[in-house]
């Protein structure tokens, strides 16, 4: 984990962005060990590993969706390897976003490098919504406006104020959402 510096605009200078990205594996390491299909995102070994034969589907997919690679005893990110192996570049200290949200999609067509705050935008409904889509909260207490509208962004809050409709709460957070997220905001 790192802080990374990102442009200030209040403050004309510097700040720093924190990014939870892992380091990746050198690139002719990884060319060495796996093949990519940039089409369907599948990768194979292309040596015998332990147990695996060559030619066979690397990694596992854990609890949470996303598919692991092992190499040299550590476990990394198949879509963070994928941009490794198309671009040979490590994409730290960013993030690579899955731009329809599947997790298992990790075809190159599908990944984007992203900020935290880039990728957390696009992220699926929360656990303990009232209303049934993101940013906005139902009141039942609240019999005229029910629907309170707040975004976040960078640790600052943007409250677009209640609603009557649920309609009318999701227009005003869709026009802020794209104001803030541009092309990575996913209602």
């Amino acid at each position: 984990m790192i802080w990374l510096p990102q442009k200030d605009k209040k403050r004309g200078g510097l700040k720093k962005m924190f990014c939870r990205a892992k380091k990746l594996p050198p690139f002719v390491l990884v060319k060495q060990l796996l093949n990519y299909n940039i089409i369907t995102g599948v990768f194979t070994w292309k040596v015998k590993k332990s147990n695996k034969k060559a030619g066979s589907i690397a990694g596992r997919t854990n609890a949470k969706g996303y598919r692991y690679i092992t190499i040299n005893k550590r476990s990394y990110a198949a879509h963070r390897l994928a941009w490794l192996l198309v671009t040979t570049k490590d994409p730290h200290p960013y993030e690579v976003d899955h731009k329809d949200g599947d997790k298992g999609n990790n075809a190159f067509h599908n990944l984007r490098q992203a900020t935290p705050q880039q990728n957390s935008s696009n992220r699926k409904i929360g656990s303990n919504n009232t209303s049934g889509h993101k940013s906005i909260t139902f009141c039942a207490n609240q019999p005229l406006n029910p629907y309170t509208v707040c975004i976040s962004q960078k640790n600052k809050s943007h409250s677009l104020g209640s609603f009557p409709t649920l309609e009318k709460a999701i227009e005003a957070r869709d026009i802020k959402g794209r104001q803030l997220y541009g092309e990575f905001y996913r209602p």
